[in-house]
């Protein structure tokens, strides 16, 4: 191995944990990449050389992609990630560290339960009685409206895309891939990368400069409303 750059660590917290990413610290943010966008890192599980790509959101100093490495080492709260420079600013090498607390003695976040179920406003539209209030309730109204867009849907996945079909105009259908989001600047705070993604489909587009297509499926169903 060569000589070794720099050496950080990161504590796993529920969130992260949650949703696959880790947080940098402050004080290490200069040792990962400073732009204005997501940007791509190159990442070493543990002490094997195999290169995994990694999204990297400096505006919220998130690294994202590592749900795959938290399922292999069974991470829990109050594990470690102990990060180590290998080339500034582009390659990374990640080590998964027990937490020094025995796992008995971390106290979990104990979320109080919603005493009603959350719903949006009532839209009463093609047996969905409440607008959306996060991403599954947009999955599932895009289901009631992917027809009138000409859309059509071949796969859904866990991955970045969410989805990919063909979108059909002048009978001839186009390949396409789509990212559900609630509102369209989540497709950015949640570090997906400009490129691989052709359609973001929220409930609410809050995003003005927005690189990507979007359709905002609240506008479309007051088009649908009027018809």
């Amino acid at each position: 191995m060569g000589k070794q750059l720099s050496v950080f660590r990161c504590i796993i917290t529920r969130k992260p944990l949650e949703l696959g990413l880790i947080y940098i610290p402050k004080e290490n943010a200069n040792l990962l990449p400073s732009a204005d966008s997501p940007v791509k890192i190159i990442a070493l599980w543990d002490e094997d050389d195999k290169e995994i790509e990694l999204i990297y959101n400096p505006k919220y100093r998130r690294v994202h992609g590592l749900a795959a490495f938290y399922r292999k080492h069974n991470a829990q709260i109050g594990d470690l990630i102990e990060i180590e420079v290998l080339d500034p600013l582009k390659k990374y090498r990640f080590r998964f560290k027990k937490s020094p607390v025995p796992s008995e003695l971390v106290r979990p976040t104990v979320k109080k339960p919603e005493p009603f179920p959350l719903v949006g406003p009532p839209i009463n539209f093609r047996g969905l009685i409440y607008a959306p209030v996060n991403e599954n309730g947009v999955i599932f109204l895009f289901s009631k409206v992917a027809e009138d867009l000409g859309i059509t849907i071949e796969g859904i996945q866990v991955k970045f895309p969410d989805a990919f079909g063909k979108r059909y105009e002048k009978d001839k259908g186009y390949p396409i891939t789509i990212e559900f989001e609630y509102r369209s600047s989540d497709y950015e705070r949640h570090g997906h990368p400009k490129e691989g993604c052709d359609l973001i489909i929220c409930w609410e587009h809050d995003w003005k400069e927005c690189p990507l297509q979007v359709i905002e499926l609240k506008s479309l169903l007051k088009k649908l409303w009027s018809k």
